[in-house]
This record gives C-alpha cells, sequence and structure tokens, in this order.
C-alpha cells in the first residue's frame, strides 16, 4: 500500500511539473501571446466602431493613412481580424497594404474578434444572410463616412460571400407573415455604388467539386452527401440548444492544456485549410490561438446546406420560404464592379470552381483570376510564401485598378 501511495505521489508531482513547464513555454517572452496587442512602430492603430440596423456594435481595427482609398479586410468563417493582422510584421497582410499607402479597415462579424476589437454576437442566432443584410452595409457606411470616399471590399472565404449577396441587391422581404430574401435592381445598384472594387480571396462561390479534387471524395460524392443529408437534422436539434459553437475557447483550451499534443491534433484538423509546408510553426500556433472566433449554429448548418445542395442558399432552416430559396451562387452574375479573385490550388475552395462560376460568370469589365501554386485556404494569407507572392500581387491590382 506504502509503495501503491508512493508511485501515485510521484505521478503527481510529475504531472504538476508537466503542467508548471506548459505554463512557463506560455509565459515565455519568445512564446507567442494568446491575445496580442500588436502596433507597429510607423501606425498607431485607431478602434473604430460600427451600428447595424439590429443595434450591435461591430468592431474595427484602422490603420490610418487619411486621404487614401480605403480597404475593408475582412474575415472568413471561424476567423477574425487577426487573420490579416498576425503578431509579425512579415506575415501581416494589413500592415503591408498600409505600408503600400492604403487606408486600412480590418473589420470583424458579429461575435468574432478580440478584445478590444471584438464586435457584439447578440444571441448567436445569426446567418449568412443576417451579416450580408446587416454587417456589411453597417461596415461600408461606416468607413465611407469617416473617409468621403468608396471603399474596397477585400474578403477571405465567407467574407467575400458575404459581399457576393450584399452586391446582389438581396434584402429581406415579408409574404404573408413569411419572411424570404429577394433581389431588388435598385438596391443592386445602390450598392455597387458604395464600392470601388471587390477582392475575393478564397471565397466560395460553390461546391461543385470536381472529381480529381480530394474534396469531392470526402464531401462532394453522392454518398457523402447523402450522409450529410441524413446528419442534418441532428446538427439542426444540437444547435438549437447550443447556438454558439465554442471555437475560440475549445482551440485555446486545447494549446493551454497540451501546449505539445493540442498543437498537433489542430495540424491535422485543419490540414485541409492549411499547407502545413507553407506555415511556420509561430504563425500556426498565432494563427489558431489569436485568429479564431466563434461561430453560429446557424452559420453552420448553411455550409452544411451548401455541400449537401452545391450551391449558396438561402437558410431553409431558419423557417418556411414562399417559393424557391435565393440561389447566392446564380446572382454572382449581377456582380459588375471591379473584381479580383485570388485562388490557392491546394485550397478546399477548389480553384477551377472558382474560375468556371466564380470569374466566368460575373458581369465585371474589370475582373482578374489568379491561382497561386501550393497554397491552401488560410496560408493564403497568413503563408511562408504569401508576403513574396499574394501581398505584391493584390497590392499591385489595387494600384492598377483603383490607385492609392
Amino acid at each position: 500500500m506504502k509503495r501503491a501511495f508512493a508511485a501515485l505521489a510521484l505521478l503527481a508531482l510529475a504531472i504538476a511539473a508537466l503542467v508548471r513547464r506548459a505554463a512557463a513555454r506560455l509565459r515565455a517572452p519568445d512564446r507567442v501571446a494568446l491575445y496580442p496587442h500588436f502596433e507597429p512602430a510607423d501606425f498607431t492603430p485607431e478602434l473604430k466602431e460600427a451600428r447595424t440596423a439590429d443595434g450591435l456594435t461591430l468592431r474595427l481595427k484602422r490603420y490610418p493613412n487619411p486621404g487614401a482609398t480605403p480597404l475593408i479586410l475582412m474575415h472568413g468563417f471561424s476567423g477574425n481580424c487577426y487573420n490579416y493582422d498576425l503578431a509579425f510584421e512579415e506575415y501581416n497582410f494589413a500592415l503591408y497594404l498600409a505600408r503600400r499607402g492604403y487606408d486600412v479597415w480590418i473589420a470583424n462579424f458579429r461575435g468574432c474578434g478580440r478584445e478590444p476589437y471584438k464586435s457584439d454576437g447578440g444571441d448567436f442566432s445569426h446567418s449568412i444572410e443576417d451579416v450580408t443584410l446587416l454587417d456589411v452595409p453597417a461596415i461600408v457606411e461606416t468607413v465611407s463616412s469617416e473617409t468621403g470616399r468608396k471603399p474596397v471590399w477585400i474578403g477571405h472565404s465567407m467574407g467575400a460571400v458575404a459581399a457576393y449577396g450584399y452586391l446582389q441587391g438581396v434584402t429581406r422581404v415579408e409574404e404573408d407573415g413569411i419572411r424570404r430574401l429577394a433581389c431588388d435592381g435598385a438596391t443592386c445598384e445602390e450598392r455597387h455604388g458604395s464600392l470601388a472594387a471587390l477582392v475575393s480571396i478564397a471565397g466560395p462561390v460553390a461546391f461543385h467539386w470536381p472529381y480529381d479534387s480530394r474534396m469531392y471524395w470526402v464531401a462532394g460524392n453522392p454518398a457523402a452527401r447523402m450522409a450529410l443529408r441524413l446528419a442534418r437534422p441532428l446538427l439542426g436539434a444540437l444547435g438549437r440548444v447550443a447556438p454558439q459553437m465554442p471555437v475560440e475557447r475549445s482551440t485555446v483550451a486545447l494549446v493551454k492544456v497540451a501546449p505539445r499534443l493540442g498543437p498537433a491534433l489542430l495540424k491535422q484538423t485543419l490540414r485541409f485549410f492549411i499547407n502545413m509546408d507553407n506555415m511556420t510553426e509561430e504563425t500556426f500556433r498565432e494563427t489558431v490561438l489569436s485568429g479564431s472566433s466563434d461561430v453560429s449554429a446557424t452559420e453552420t448548418l448553411q455550409m452544411v446546406d451548401a455541400m449537401i445542395n452545391r450551391d449558396f442558399t438561402e437558410m431553409a432552416a431558419a423557417g418556411p420560404h414562399v417559393g424557391r430559396p435565393h440561389n447566392f451562387t446564380e446572382g454572382v452574375s449581377e456582380i459588375h464592379l471591379p473584381v479580383l479573385f485570388v485562388a490557392g490550388d491546394l485550397d478546399p475552395v477548389n480553384f477551377k470552381v472558382l474560375h468556371e462560376k466564380g470569374h466566368e460568370v460575373v458581369s465585371s469589365e474589370v475582373k482578374e483570376y489568379r491561382c497561386f501554386p501550393d497554397f491552401s485556404h488560410i496560408d493564403l494569407l497568413v503563408g511562408r510564401e504569401a508576403p513574396h507572392t499574394v501581398y505584391p500581387f493584390v497590392a499591385d491590382w489595387l494600384d492598377n485598378t483603383i490607385g492609392v
């Protein structure tokens, strides 16, 4: 019995030592901070706020260049402003654009961000059309009002999807007490007049994965889509119980509790979305810790629906609809302002689909498409090679198309 107690005591001491060592790693100055208050020497960032029509406050970080063309940098699903504003100057897309002379505004959708730039989340019942109809107009109007100029919208992933819907002139109407979406031509033109250009970075227009795509065999083939269809009622029930999906807390807790195992597990989970060969250990850690935010279960269901139906559509789970739900994929043809599509050849947002159903479908006279080899989804913003390829290409396109 004494030997057993002694063994347990030794085990407890060993665990305590491991915990202390892990905590020391997290506190050490050469480790990446969880919530970095990054401030470069040549810019003093400003906190800005935008008020949505339903009463939420969205928060933005600005690297000011007054009088220059304003750029709105919008993150994607489960991301936030730190996806553009990483705490490493070399991999900081926002700072790169500011140093190229642009007036940079890094925004956060509702419920996303880090203090002091964290946006209000409300009750986390929002869908993609909610951020399209409420968040995007509030941000655009705030930036336009303060600068007196039409901004360029640079959207990564869902940040581009929301802009697609905004530019289609999507509005919410009621018929016999039932809410649905409709497109209005006058609203479409008004919104086109509010932006100078659109840059879509890995912004999916559809999930029509081709046969040679690995995502076709994971989620795009008939069997996988049927499995998603069968699982959808359960996902919907879970969403009603827990409308806020704790991406931020889960990610941070995993890395804090298991400083070595946690990042290793996250790497395996995120391999579909990040080319790990295009990331440093420090930028990967900082990206998952500071660059992740909670999402609503409704938004997640909408992503599942897009995989099942292959097109992005109105949130059918929100209630009964009159007629056919609005199809955001088909509405891409309404976009006619200058637009740049940026893709990676390893991205699950398939570069062929982005070209065929995005670049080739928009009605813009000025449009360009570029696919970067050996890039996946998230590393288009923070990858090892992004500062040498993606950043200057986007900035050059802006210089030539809009001008500083």
